[in-house]
């Protein structure tokens, strides 16, 4: 499956998502995955591809209930275990270090 060509109206989109709950989701991941990394006595160079993923998606279901707060609970939960998935299906594919998506 070839990656989607990035356009101006997609980085755009893509800026606007990151104003709304989403973005906010993401700023709160970033606080987790920073008390997460200190408590466990870490750097980002201490982790490998793999362990950032598992890290965020440790992370991320903490931050999203809050950024998604007019979002019933099962719909957020769907959500980030469909993203899960895709992270992991991702992350297998290209785990011979090349970008290309089986």
């Amino acid at each position: 499956m070839p990656r989607k060509t990035r356009t101006v109206e997609s980085i755009e989109e893509f800026c606007e998502q990151l104003q709304g709950p989403m973005g906010t989701a993401l700023r709160a991941t970033g606080v987790i995955l920073e008390r997460k990394m200190r408590v466990a006595n870490v750097t980002w160079a201490d982790l490998s591809d793999q362990e950032v993923a598992n890290l965020f998606m440790a992370a991320f279901p903490e931050a999203a209930p809050q950024a998604y707060g007019h979002v019933d609970r099962a719909t957020i939960d769907e959500a980030v275990a469909i993203m899960a998935s895709t992270v992991a299906m991702e992350m297998a594919a290209t785990a011979d270090g090349g970008d290309t998506i089986n």
